[in-house]
C-alpha cells in the first residue's frame, strides 16, 4: 500500500471539513437523509464492488475521516471556527462514522477474532453505546451528567484506534508480535497533535476555574 492510499483518510477528512465549513447548517437539517443514505451505501458495498467507493469504505478510510473530525473538534478551543462548524454536526458525524465502520469491521472480523489488530474490534464495541446515545431521542432520555460520563469512553476508543492504525499487533496463545505499521507516520503525528491540544485544553480549564 502506498503512502498516499495508506493516509487517504486524512485527505478525506479535509474534504469533508470543507463541506461542513460551508454547509454545516444544511447538513444538520438533512442529517436524517444523510444517515439513511450512509446506511444504504454501507450495506451496498457489502454485496457489490463499486470502484474506488468500496475501497474507501471497506478499508476504513471514510469512517476514520469522520472520527478524525470528531476527535479534533473535542480538543479545539471553543472560539476556533472549525470547532463551531463541526460542533453543530458532531453527533451526525458520529452516527455516519459508525455506520461506515460496519463494512470495515465485518470484512476483518475473523482477523480480529484471530488475534490480529484486535484493538480495532475493541474500539468498535466501545462505539456502540456512544453511537446509540448520539441519536437525539435517546440522548434526551439520558441525564446530561451520565451522558458526559458515558462519552468519556470515547478516549479509550481513540486510543484503540491509534493502536489499530499505528501498529501491527498479533497476539494468540502461542505467539505474538508488535511492530510499527508501514506508512503510519502521519497517524503518529496526528495522535501527538491531539494529545498536545488536549493538554492545552485541560490547562485552560484549570486556569478558568482558578480565576
Amino acid at each position: 500500500m502506498t503512502f498516499l492510499t495508506a493516509n487517504l483518510s486524512i485527505i478525506l477528512a479535509l474534504l469533508i471539513y470543507a463541506l461542513i465549513h460551508f454547509y454545516n447548517k444544511w447538513i444538520h437539517k438533512q442529517a436524517r437523509w444523510f444517515i439513511i443514505g450512509s446506511l444504504l451505501l454501507a450495506t451496498l458495498v457489502l454485496f457489490v464492488d463499486i470502484p474506488l467507493l468500496t475501497f474507501i469504505i471497506d478499508r476504513g478510510h471514510l469512517t476514520l475521516a469522520f472520527f478524525i473530525l470528531i476527535m479534533f473538534a473535542g480538543v479545539m478551543k471553543k472560539t476556533w471556527v472549525p470547532y463551531k462548524k463541526i460542533l453543530l454536526v458532531r453527533g451526525d458525524l458520529a452516527i455516519m462514522g459508525f455506520i461506515f465502520l460496519l463494512p470495515h469491521g465485518i470484512e476483518r472480523l475473523s482477523l480480529a477474532l484471530g488475534g490480529y489488530n484486535t484493538s480495532g474490534l475493541i474500539a468498535g464495541i466501545i462505539m456502540i453505546p456512544l453511537t446509540l446515545s448520539s441519536f437525539m431521542p435517546i440522548r434526551k432520555k439520558i441525564r446530561p451528567d451520565r451522558w458526559k460520563k458515558l462519552h468519556k469512553l470515547a478516549y479509550v476508543a481513540y486510543l484503540m484506534i491509534y493502536f489499530h492504525l499505528g501498529f501491527d499487533v498479533f497476539i494468540d496463545a502461542s505467539n505474538g508480535y508488535i511492530s510499527l505499521s508501514p506508512n503510519s507516520i502521519l497517524f503518529h503525528l496526528l495522535f501527538v497533535t491531539y494529545l498536545v491540544l488536549k493538554i492545552l485544553r485541560i490547562r485552560e480549564k484549570k486556569v478558568q476555574l482558578i480565576s
